[in-house]
């Protein structure tokens, strides 16, 4: 009896062992999320492919970001780590919302997207898109880079929605494009259908500023203008020029309404698998990454409104006067989101009540 109960130990002993043969046999190279295989995976020479989203398509500015984090990560984990790097929401259908909740439950490994698509879940961050909040790009870096009080704040907000923060980028200070006239006052937008990303805050305010908003995912933007169905849209001059929508745009102003910053983060999921070496690696990589994107971002604007005239667009820049009587109409805005916001917050980005 004994031996019978040995042999059948013996037996399931061996077929333990070819099961654990056969699984580390065939999965040399791991594709998906890292979350699957974990950070023991990678030290036992299999390489972890990341899936990285961005909103914009591949000529962005913002891919500079993507591909240096790409480009650094992959160097520094010596081909452990891989990025697969897809644009223009690829991994949501082109979706912005869908990529945002996919984003915070872990479904995409890596992601570049605008600040201001986390407000539907941290009203709080409606501070970074509230207009005129920010007078300039040297208020920008005081505020958001350079360690600034607004910046980490931002990435606390985040991180707070189970994202691991790794560094902020800049998408810029959002522009007015439309089909119908030359916008200069307030009475120039009245009746305007305006597509506007689906944040409540900027709705709202293009509402305040007389405009007529239309939610709607960018990636439908360029057909809808090409149709008729909306006169314009307003974003930084990257996305406009990535997205080509100059060619579907007679004009712009430049009134600096609403900055815009990207944040590139990873999944909990991803960054809990990673060894504290590998940790320094990915955080590095995002900091280059985003700050080299800034750069380039800052160099191309003159560039991207230098381009949009000689595919005749007309733009008209506001003047400081022009752009007061734009600011006298949003305090309504500011009100609103008070409560939401918070006081303190407001604080924190440059903003006080005055009463």
């Amino acid at each position: 009896m004994k031996k019978r109960i040995l042999a059948v130990v013996f037996c399931c002993a061996m077929i333990m062992s070819l099961l654990a043969g056969c699984g580390s046999g065939s999965s040399g190279s791991a594709t998906g999320s890292a979350s699957a295989s974990g950070s023991a995976a990678a030290t036992n020479g299999k390489t972890i492919n990341l899936n990285m989203n961005t909103t914009t398509s591949d000529t962005s500015v913002w891919q500079v970001a993507a591909k240096k984090f790409k480009e650094e990560v992959e160097s520094g984990t010596d081909g452990r780590y891989t990025i697969s790097i897809y644009p223009n929401e690829q991994l949501a259908s082109g979706d912005m919302v869908k990529g945002t909740e996919m984003v915070l439950n872990g479904s995409i490994d890596v992601d570049l997207r605008s600040s201001v698509n986390f407000t539907a879940v941290e009203p709080k961050l409606f501070a970074i898109c509230m207009p005129w909040i920010f007078s300039g790009y040297d208020d920008v870096d005081q505020k958001i880079f350079n360690g600034g009080a607004a910046g980490e704040l931002v990435k606390q907000l985040i991180d707070a929605k189970g994202v691991q923060v790794l560094a902020l980028g800049e998408n810029g200070f959002r522009q007015l494009t439309n089909n119908k006239h030359v916008v200069q006052t307030p009475a120039d937008m009245k009746g305007l259908k305006l597509r506007s990303a689906s944040i409540a805050a900027m709705m709202d305010t293009l509402k305040a500023l007389g405009a007529d908003p239309s939610p709607m995912s960018f990636s439908e933007v360029f057909t809808a203008l090409q149709q008729g169905t909306i006169d314009g849209q307003e974003n930084p001059t990257d996305p406009i020029r990535s997205a080509k929508l100059y060619e579907v745009q007679k004009y712009m102003t430049k009134w600096d309404y609403s900055y815009d910053c990207l944040v590139l983060s990873v999944s909990s999921k991803v960054w809990s698998s990673l060894s504290d070496a590998d940790k320094a690696v990915f955080q590095k990589a995002a900091e280059d990454g985003c700050a080299a994107e800034v750069e380039e971002i800052r160099k191309q604007e003159q560039e991207n409104l230098d381009f949009f005239k000689q595919q005749g667009m007309e733009i008209t820049t506001l003047t400081s006067e022009q752009t007061d009587a734009f600011k006298a109409l949003i305090g309504s805005v500011y009100d609103s989101y008070r409560k939401s916001v918070t006081d303190d917050v407001f604080k924190t980005f440059g903003y006080t009540f005055a009463s």
